[in-house]
């Protein structure tokens, strides 16, 4: 393969101590001397002891909390690494939950705070969702969470200072940056920046590729979200406890799937829905997935990347539409990446005007300054290929026919 042919995966490797320790330790812990315990029960008395607390509540919580770690437990293909990561999340998720029930009892008006419309932007990956949320978060009526916000959302009397909140998004970021830039540069994610809000679901898309795999998919397709968005809710209402109540702008294309769900918990929600060419959409997203699987050392397949993630995102198209047909039609709104990234005050200016939002003197000039704080920004180019996973763009007119007509989509 010539250099001019080369894509961004083809470039993407961990320092070669790194692979070779990685290497190491998966093949021990998977000659039965274990190097992370996932253990759930252990994990479970580790989130009570780092709390101080064993009020659970809701048992069905814990149960599908097991479940989700028994699937990752049974992946083959899980590494030391992944393991790391997946225990790091498990953990995050029950702290915090432990620290909303303690929040929740000593407030019990905690979960009565209103949150009214909020922004939520949705759609396939890639196709300028965090552009725009990140964009509209400059709003000073508006609040986009940033990284470090979803990493510890309960700080209902806490007693840290904020750069002690902050300290576990920094750790993630320099992490990333430092061993994954290739990762990084695709989807920049910075402490103070607003991010995905699936970091406060306690099970979504996310945990498909470091964690249980396609049967942890199937599963979740099978049980309701419902309560899963109740929670969201509540680590949103913490968040914004005894603080102004300003308008949330969420984003995650990981909330597809679920969409439904999630409208009954938020049906007033303005919905952006965002759309740009599917081969682009799928390509960018299949190397992004398998760029995750390289630094994690996990066996990397394109072809059941692409077919698998394949599935994946038609499923949640599909499911997505279905949502979006029982709701009134003016509660969605269609952005096009091409329109955004030529002229994204534009895009703004639309959005605000079909959702009846007054657009500021003020925030507007904050939209414009970020702009162009963005814009300065030094980004490497995201090289890929979608013929890598096996796929044609005949494979996506014919997945994604009804969508592509619906919505004006290309393929190109």
């Amino acid at each position: 393969m010539s250099g001019s042919d080369r894509t961004t995966l083809d470039e993407t490797n961990l320092p070669f101590p790194i692979r070779v320790g990685s290497a190491v330790a998966t093949r021990i812990d998977r000659l039965g001397i274990p190097i992370i315990d996932l253990n759930f029960d252990k994990l479970k008395a580790r989130a009570e002891k780092l709390v101080g607390s064993t009020a659970w509540g809701n048992t069905q919580f814990l149960e599908d909390m097991r479940t989700s770690v028994r699937y990752a437990l049974e992946n083959p293909d899980n590494t030391v690494p992944t393991k790391v990561s997946f225990r790091a999340d498990v953990l995050r998720r029950l702290a915090n939950y432990l620290k909303l029930q303690e929040a929740k009892k000593r407030h019990p008006d905690l979960v009565t705070q209103p949150i009214k419309s909020p922004i939520l932007i949705v759609g396939l990956p890639r196709t300028g969702t965090t552009l725009l949320q990140r964009l509209l978060s400059q709003d000073p009526a508006s609040h986009g969470p940033a990284l470090w916000e979803l990493f510890n959302p309960v700080q209902v009397d806490s007693t840290q200072d904020i750069e002690q909140r902050r300290k576990d998004a920094l750790s993630f970021e320099k992490t990333l940056r430092q061993f994954s830039p290739g990762l990084w540069n695709i989807h920049p994610m910075m402490t103070d920046e607003a991010d995905e809000c699936h970091f406060l679901m306690p099970f979504s898309l996310a945990d498909i590729s470091l964690g249980g795999g396609m049967p942890y998919f199937e599963w979740l397709m099978q049980r309701s979200a419902h309560s899963d968005y109740e929670l969201h809710k509540q680590y949103y209402q913490a968040l914004h406890y005894g603080k102004s109540n300003r308008r949330w702008v969420w984003k995650s294309p990981l909330h597809l799937p679920k969409l439904g769900d999630m409208l009954t918990v938020y049906p007033d929600a303005c919905i952006i829905s965002c759309h740009r060419g599917l081969s682009h959409v799928m390509a960018s997203w299949f190397s992004f997935m398998a760029m995750v699987k390289k630094v994690a050392g996990t066996r990397v397949d394109l072809k059941e990347i692409g077919r698998d993630w394949l599935k994946i995102w038609q499923t949640s198209v599909s499911n997505g539409i279905n949502a979006r047909d029982q709701m009134p039609a003016g509660r969605f709104f269609d952005a096009h990446y091409d329109e955004l990234v030529l002229d994204p005050m534009a895009m703004v200016r639309k959005v605000y005007a079909h959702f009846r939002i007054e657009l500021t003197v003020a925030a507007e000039a904050k939209m414009k300054s970020w702009l162009e704080k963005d814009r300065r920004q030094e980004r490497r180019g995201h090289r890929y290929a979608l013929d890598q996973y096996g796929l044609t763009t005949e494979d996506l007119e014919r997945a994604f026919a009804d969508y592509i007509k619906r919505f004006n989509v290309s393929v190109d």
